[in-house]
C-alpha cells in the first residue's frame, strides 16, 4: 500500500512541476473601482444622484508594512485580472508542492526505518 501511495504522490508532484512551469505572467494584489467627482460646477458628476467620474482601476498590493496601490488603465484590466488569477495559482500550487513534497518524504522516511 505505500508503495502505491508513494507512487501516486510522486506522479502528482511531476503534474504540479508541468503546472508551474507553464505559470504565466504574475501580478500580486487586489483590483478596486472608484468613482470621483472632478469638482467642475458644470459637470454632470456634481449632481447629488450621480456618482462620479469612472469606474476608475486601482491594483492594491502590500508591500512590508505599506499598501500600494497603482493606477489600471481600462484597456488592460482583464489582462491584470489574469496575472492576478495566476499569481494566486502560483501560490496554490506551491502550498500543494510543498505538501505533496513533505507526504513523499514521510513515506520514505517510514519505508527507510521499517
Amino acid at each position: 500500500m505505500p508503495a502505491t501511495e508513494l507512487a501516486a504522490l510522486i506522479h502528482r508532484r511531476a503534474a504540479l512541476r508541468r503546472e508551474l512551469a507553464a505559470i504565466g505572467d504574475l501580478r500580486p494584489g487586489n483590483l478596486f473601482s472608484r468613482f470621483r467627482k472632478c469638482g467642475k460646477a458644470n459637470c454632470r458628476c456634481a449632481r447629488p444622484d450621480d456618482p462620479g467620474h469612472g469606474p476608475l482601476w486601482f491594483l492594491q498590493r502590500q508591500i512590508g508594512k505599506t499598501t500600494k496601490q497603482r493606477s489600471i488603465p481600462a484597456p488592460a484590466l482583464e489582462e491584470t485580472r489574469r496575472q492576478i488569477a495566476e499569481c494566486r495559482r502560483l501560490r496554490d500550487l506551491t502550498r500543494e508542492l510543498i505538501e505533496v513534497s513533505d507526504a513523499i518524504c514521510q513515506l520514505r522516511l517510514r519505508s527507510d526505518t521499517s
